[in-house]
């Protein structure tokens, strides 16, 4: 195992193309649903199994029919499943994804046994077993939010692993002193902080991705990242700093899970022991390709085909420096 994933886990059912006047409209035609997985946890497993690499994912499910597929589905597609809890009083999340016709996603959803996952959920064997722990929900998982990241973290850490945080946060008009009091003392343990522009601006109160890097960086995240959507993303590791363009050679079919594959995208080029543009251009590559389908993961394709992608654009991946253990890299 090189990645152990912790958090969200979806039965998605993509409902497109859903027009935006829907609300003024009697009926309107969609094409055949096709439900598949979802949840950042999950993607981001799915995409570094897709990349060649061996994750695990660690979440909960109900005892149903949704949480027999995702299980199944994501047994299928590579991922270690072995720290997945069947939840007999929960029920597994459900979203449907309302797809409007340039491919931006709407979702209801019913995600209430988010607030059931525990640190303790998450094994000791498994963490020992990884190389990076990663947790892509914060803002949505009521138990993890106060105080369970951190104390998973910091199990992390003492085994000497690294850590990566994402964050989905669905209201934007939450307190922002009582958000960033919530996740500061997660973020004393983050390694690797990945969020979306709009969160990070909500978060650090500034507007420019510099600035924002700027707000985080007392926290001591050693490496800090803004998806920007279309215009690509901002990555620093307080030493140098990148802006780089997104890739626009594929057709935009669906943006649901584009954060997602970014962020395993990253990771697989950090474990590589890439530097931080060559991780930062890889991710962009894998998004770029991921929103040409339908689905959460759909559109990722394998490893060497980001690579030749990459390479017929003129870029190269370089090394930077061999992430072991945590504890090697000071």
């Amino acid at each position: 195992m090189d990645v152990l994933t912790v958090g969200m886990m979806v039965w998605d059912i993509p409902i497109a193309p859903v027009p935006k006047g829907i609300f003024e409209m009697e009926k309107a035609e969609i094409t055949a649903p096709e439900p598949t997985t979802g949840g950042d946890a999950l993607n981001v497993a799915v995409t570094l199994a897709k990349l060649g690499g061996k994750p695990a994912v660690a979440g909960r499910l109900g005892l149903d029919a949704n949480g027999d597929a995702v299980l199944k589905k994501t047994e299928e597609a590579g991922v270690d499943i072995s720290q997945v809890i069947r939840d007999g009083e929960g029920r597994t999340a459900v979203s449907y994804l309302l797809i409007d016709e340039e491919g931006e996603k709407h979702a209801l959803s019913d995600t209430q046994i988010y607030h059931r996952l525990t640190a303790e959920d998450v094994s000791d064997e498994a963490i020992a077993r990884s190389r990076l722990v990663y947790f892509g929900s914060a803002f949505q998982m009521g138990q993890m939010d106060r105080g369970g990241i951190l104390k998973l973290f910091k199990r992390a850490h003492d085994f000497g692993k690294w850590t990566a945080m994402d964050t989905a946060l669905a209201d934007d008009t939450a307190d922002r002193e009582v958000l960033l009091e919530q996740l500061a003392p997660a973020l004393g343990e983050t390694d690797v902080f990945l969020p979306s522009y709009k969160e990070a601006v909500h978060l650090s109160g500034e507007e420019t991705p510099e600035k924002i890097a700027e707000f985080f960086q007392p926290f001591g995240i050693r490496i800090f990242g803004v998806k920007l959507g279309g215009e690509g993303c901002y990555l620093t590791d307080y030493q140098e700093a990148y802006r780089l363009p997104c890739f626009s050679d594929f057709p935009v079919k669906d943006t649901t899970g584009a954060g997602d594959s970014f962020v395993g995208g990253f990771l697989r080029g950090f474990l590589a022991g890439w530097d931080l543009e060559s991780c930062g251009r890889f991710a962009c590559a894998v998004a770029a390709h991921n929103v040409s389908a339908k689905g959460a993961a759909a559109g990722v394709p394998d490893f060497d085909t980001v690579l030749r992608f990459l390479t017929k654009k003129g870029f190269e991946m370089k090394k930077g420096f061999e992430r072991k253990k945590r504890e090697e890299s000071k």
